[in-house]
């Protein structure tokens, strides 16, 4: 099969699943108009059915415009905005020393759009929340409420609300400066209604800002299996003051995203940041694939020593942390490339216009680059910088960001192939609606079939299974049962590994060296490199603890040596230690979350058999749901007075005899003194102790991560599972209630309610066979 031929069957097959997921969509708004029309009963199903009707409708936009979804997660001031500018090519999006980004925006890159006429556009039930907001914002403002000091970047916008200055936000903005000025005030409104009121409008959000806009890079685009991609600019969920509210934010996106970017601070690869977005992802990844996550290390340009973080150790710990390849690791320096950007971008615009000496962007390119020069002097460089030499340095800059290498090959690459990849997604969660569909219908359907009596006993049965599974949830362990549980298992893991290292520091010793070879390869690795070192600059003293330099810097030199060999064994360990680690807190989760399944999983089955005996429905229960790097900064080897004997040569005045005179001469003498000079003791002794007493403090840090693991994430995993089995049983709960409501009405519409449900299920199950027979397809 030829490439135009296989274009053509993925077009069709496109058509043909854009008209299956419509029908679908159509298949859960009649579901829920059917409650809507029974009884007030139904108020809860009815809701739930809406709800899944409106996130299945996001899914099939995407598949109708061939939309790859990307959300960008990012921990607070990680760079994520600058990155998203320079993959642009400009500044799209605003940014300021102060949180920007509190609502979710789309970010659509079209092609042949001028890159100065980007266009927001504010949907209409965003309008109608923002203006519900600004008016509780204006009572809760004069009613005494004040904003904390450390958001008065926000104290503007209070101002001209309580003067009531805000014109309504409009529904369309165009142009860099109107849509900078309207998502500045979109997000800061939300910032402040985060903090000023209890109500979560941000949970109230059903549809995003969107922000169509054209690109400087030329993205490439299979034609057949391409896609237009979208970019999703999310909150940053740890920022502490509003970050229960930008969860569940968050969360909304990631489960309608494709493929995945995480943006990490390198210069912030010690905090736990990177473990905070990992937590997050979590079961979006089993759904994407993880092959689809990429992480990408910002502001790298901050390596620039041998202490600093290297590619491979910033590597290993991205790795290590998110559990993905080394392709799908990237760094990038994104201000460097937004500034090449900005200036290539200006000057594509303004043609022969364009003048070095007017540029905002060229100024902040030479400002980048002259950091210690004033304004009046960079205005100097620039009126003698010719535009082609500007655009070489844009270029530069451009090249040594490496944000191109990113475009080229992660999204250049996802994009060409965004056809299947996007209507692989939605078929997935298509068929998973239709079957939480096919097993809701049955139920209403049969329970209207049965008498009163008997739905409102399995209602009582359903109750009491709810009651207990909340028992069960009230009883399970709490933060410090967890802890005490596993204390020791955790006092073992650190042990042993403190132990491991230990054995890697003793080699600095004396002892270790004459000793036999040990049964830990890393020590006896250690140990060679150690004797090497020292038998090549004192190899008469190797089994001295201290050795003397004239110099310091010789001195310095042997102790740096030492350390970094011993590090380097250190590194390797820990490295180890934390894939054990890993081991270990999924082997711990795994037990706990199964013993509390081995509690709840009878009730849980009892309730799916009791309601598929008694209703002819094949009810299914829920299947079980499941850093620091180490551096050395050793203090300078000790300064000791050595007495020595000194050679001096001392002038004195010899008589000498002659026949008939004395005569008198001046020899020199040569004699020893003692005198004190300074020597440079290396004292391996003292490198062993500081090592030591570095290392206990990172196992001290790792068995604290590993406790608030246990006592936090652990206990949120439970939290997770039980709210999983809670919602099967509530689900059929509410079905059960709905269809008491059908039995309040006449014969007539008891029937007539049968039969459309029937009729629903029917066409329910023509649907499931289409999905089963595309997503064949779309495998061959």
């Amino acid at each position: 099969m030829d490439h135009s031929e296989r274009g053509g069957q993925l077009a069709d097959l496109h058509q043909d699943l854009i008209h299956a997921f419509e029908r679908v969509v159509a298949l859960f708004e009649r579901s829920a108009s059917l409650e809507r029309n029974s009884n007030h009963e139904g108020v809860a199903l009815k809701q739930k059915l809406e709800q899944k009707a409106v996130e299945l409708n996001r899914h099939l936009e995407s598949v109708r415009e061939l939309q790859l979804v990307m959300p960008i997660v990012a921990p607070m001031k990680a760079g994520k905005s600058t990155l998203i500018n320079a993959i642009v090519g400009h500044q799209l999006l605003p940014a300021r020393a102060n949180p920007m980004t509190t609502v979710p925006t789309r970010i659509i890159l079209m092609e042949g759009m001028a890159l100065d006429r980007p266009e927001l556009t504010v949907p209409d039930t965003l309008l109608r929340l923002y203006d519900t907001m600004e008016r509780k914002l204006l009572g809760r403002l004069r009613s005494g409420w004040t904003v904390d000091s450390k958001h008065s970047y926000l104290t503007d916008l209070v101002e001209r609300l309580k003067r009531r200055e805000l014109p309504r936000l409009e529904r369309r903005y165009v142009g860099t400066a109107d849509v900078h000025k309207a998502l500045a005030r979109i997000n800061d409104e939300m910032r402040l209604a985060s903090l000023a009121l209890n109500d979560d409008y941000l949970g109230y959000m059903s549809d995003l800002p969107e922000l169509r806009t054209g690109h400087l890079h030329p993205f490439a685009a299979g034609e057949a299996r391409g896609g237009r991609l979208v970019l999703i600019d999310t909150p940053g969920p740890n920022e502490h003051a509003i970050a229960a509210r930008l969860g569940p934010a968050l969360e909304r996106q990631l489960s309608d995203a494709h493929v995945l970017l995480v943006v990490l601070d390198y210069t912030q690869m010690g905090s736990d940041a990177a473990a905070d977005i990992e937590n997050r992802l979590g079961r979006h990844i089993e759904v994407i694939g993880k092959d689809r996550l990429y992480a990408v290390v910002n502001k790298v340009d901050a390596r620039k020593t041998d202490d600093d973080l290297s590619v491979d150790e910033t590597r290993r710990i991205v790795r290590s942390t998110l559990d993905v390849s080394a392709g799908q690791v990237h760094e990038v320096v994104a201000n460097w490339g937004l500034l090449g950007s900005r200036v290539l971008t200006e000057q594509r615009l303004m043609g022969d216009r364009f003048k070095s000496a007017d540029s905002e962007a060229a100024i902040a390119v030479l400002r980048e680059l002259n950091p210690l020069e004033d304004a009046s002097e960079l205005g100097e460089i620039l009126g003698d910088t010719p535009p082609a030499s500007l655009t070489r340095t844009a270029e530069r800059l451009l090249a040594k960001s490496k944000v191109v290498p990113l475009i080229e090959k992660v999204i250049d690459r996802l994009r060409s192939d965004a056809a299947p990849a996007v209507m692989k997604s939605a078929l997935l969660r298509y068929q998973a609606a239709v079957e939480e569909l096919k097993t809701s219908l049955a139920l209403g359907r049969s329970a209207a079939e049965r008498d009163v009596e008997e739905i409102e006993r399995q209602l009582a049965n359903l109750t009491g299974e709810m009651e207990e599974l909340a028992d069960h949830r009230r009883g399970r362990p709490t933060v410090v049962d967890l802890q005490e549980r596993f204390r020791l298992e955790i006092e073992g893991f650190a042990s042993n590994l403190a132990a491991n290292g230990h054995q890697i520091i003793q080699t600095v010793g004396v002892e270790p060296i004459r000793v036999e070879k040990s049964n830990f390869p890393l020590a006896d690795q250690t140990k060679s490199i150690v004797k090497k070192l020292i038998d090549a600059v004192s190899p008469s003293k190797s089994i001295s603890d201290e050795i003397e330099f004239q110099t310091l810097e010789e001195a310095a030199q042997l102790t740096d040596e030492i350390a970094g060999a011993v590090t380097a064994q250190l590194r390797e360990l820990l490295d180890q230690g934390r894939v054990d680690l890993d081991e270990l807190v999924r082997r711990i989760s795994a037990d706990i979350v199964n013993e509390q399944e081995s509690k709840v999983r009878t009730l849980i089955e009892r309730a799916a058999r009791t309601l598929s005996t008694a209703f002819d429905v094949d009810v299914k229960p829920p299947p079980l749901g499941i850093d620091k790097q180490f551096h050395v900064e050793l203090e300078d080897p000790a300064e000791r007075m050595r007495e020595r004997e000194e050679e001096y040569e001392e002038t004195r005045i010899r008589r000498i005899w002659w026949t008939l005179w004395i005569a008198k001469e001046e020899v020199t003498v040569t004699k020893i003194r003692p005198v004190e000079v300074p020597v440079y003791v290396v004292s391996r002794a003292s490198i062993e102790r500081q090592l030591q007493k570095l290392f206990d403090a990172q196992i001290h840090d790792m068995r604290n991560s590993l406790r608030a693991y246990v006592g936090g994430k652990l206990t949120g995993e439970l939290t997770s599972y039980y709210d999983g089995l809670g919602d099967f049983l509530k689900g059929y709960h509410d079905v059960l209630t709905s269809s008491l409501g059908i039995h309040q009405k006449s014969e007539e519409q008891r029937i007539d309610y049968g039969k459309t449900i029937r009729a629903l299920e029917v066409e329910l199950a023509m649907e499931a066979e289409v999905l089963d027979d595309y997503l064949c397809r779309l495998s061959a």
